[in-house]
């Protein structure tokens, strides 16, 4: 059991517009850690965050109408300010970008530090193959960056072993500085709910069989594969409809791809919808899935919250065998893995599932036991607060 830490100041430099994976993780971890600690939030666009009670905050930053070094130098001030006015025991920091002054001022004024790595800053940036002036030095900065505070933090928290093995290659990190902490899923949120109730509410048809995929329509996350698999999974099971929750810069290329193989009839883009209407989606599923690539995701492993947000509602997967989700998959006895970017595998591992309710019923219970016992945020809170405890 950790012991008590007075207070924590979260620094964090995106906003929360919009419910991104990024920010759902920092809302429900500062929603967990406030249980336990005062914590004082750091970041800009602050109205997301309206709804989570108790947590403080500098006045709001919205970089909307400022130029980066302008926004970074305003949020510098305040955190400065309050470090001197009202010293935090730990100073928490998710990486991002190239943020040099949370974990220099910590190191000036001796305030232990942790770093949260979600992922390696420089493959981000790869995404965009941008060969420009101002690319080159983002990104010489964004490397620098990561460099001197995987240096001088006290501890890192990454989510998987292989980002963990990453940094220990690349930026010489000693691999006792490095605590992995997987992600999680609100599990009063995503639950079991009543699928008549739910299909009855969205309007979908009792008589079919869903499957469904939630999250940024982004190039990493494989959905195209789904696409590409549903004339096989149709020709064993007619019945079947596709439900595909979320935006993203994929959405016209993924629509384009239904309209040429004949299936988008079988499919229904929702676009983005409330953070609060997902886990009815989910729960009108009959399978759920997580289609990844291996580009990017196989290098560092993945912690993905829709994995954790599926099994949390009691709907087994089938989700690619990158590492990460692998180990979640086997551990929890809550889906199928397979290999990725192979759409017959994809439909196959689907078929047999939509083919045995019982195998689904099995699956889904296990997967939401073994998140409520392993992965829940609270649980992910007090690892955190431990760590804590272990630098002040």
């Amino acid at each position: 059991m950790f012991k008590k830490v007075s207070n924590i100041f979260l620094v964090y430099y995106s906003s929360f517009t919009t419910k991104s994976g990024s920010n759902i993780h920092i809302l429900e971890l500062l929603r967990n850690l406030n249980k336990y600690t005062d914590v004082v939030l750091f970041a800009p666009g602050q109205k997301g965050i309206e709804h989570v009670s108790g947590i403080k905050y500098v006045p709001v930053i919205d970089n909307k109408y400022l130029v980066q070094p302008s926004y970074e130098f305003m949020l510098s001030f305040y955190l400065l300010y309050s470090c001197i006015r009202n010293r935090p025991e730990v100073l928490y920091l998710r990486q991002n970008s190239f943020p040099f002054f949370p974990i220099a001022l910590c190191k000036t004024l001796k305030i232990p530090s942790i770093i949260e790595v979600n992922g390696l800053v420089m493959d981000e940036l790869n995404v965009s193959n941008s060969k420009s002036f101002a690319y080159r030095v983002f990104s010489y900065l964004a490397l620098r960056s990561e460099r001197f505070n995987y240096k001088y933090c006290d501890r890192i928290v990454s989510v998987t072993d292989k980002l963990k093995d990453e940094l220990v290659k690349l930026y010489s990190v000693p691999a006792e500085k490095i605590t992995v902490i997987n992600n999680g899923a609100n599990t009063d949120i995503f639950k079991p709910l009543d699928k008549k109730h739910v299909r009855d509410r969205l309007k979908l048809d009792n008589s079919k069989k869903y499957i469904c995929f939630v999250g940024n329509l982004a190039a990493w996350q494989g959905v195209e594969f789904l696409v590409y698999s549903a004339p096989y999974i149709l020709e064993k099971c007619p019945d079947v409809r596709f439900l595909v929750v979320g935006d993203g810069a994929m959405k016209d290329k993924l629509l384009d791809i239904a309209s040429e193989i004949g299936v988008s009839d079988k499919f229904t883009f929702t676009g983005r919808i409330p953070y609060e209407d997902v886990p009815l989606y989910i729960n009108a599923a009959d399978v759920c899935v997580a289609p990844f690539i291996k580009d990017r995701n196989s290098k560092i492993g993945l912690s993905a919250l829709k994995t954790y947000e599926y099994l949390a509602c009691g709907k087994p997967i089938v989700a690619s065998n990158i590492p990460g989700v692998k180990e979640l998959i086997d551990l929890s006895g809550g889906g199928i893995s397979v290999p990725s970017e192979d759409p017959r595998e994809l439909a196959n591992a689907v078929v047999k599932l939509i083919s045995d309710q019982k195998m689904r019923d099995t699956m889904g219970e296990q997967g939401r036991k073994y998140v409520i016992e392993n992965h829940s945020w609270d649980g992910v809170a007090r690892k955190i607060l431990d760590i804590c405890h272990e630098i002040i």
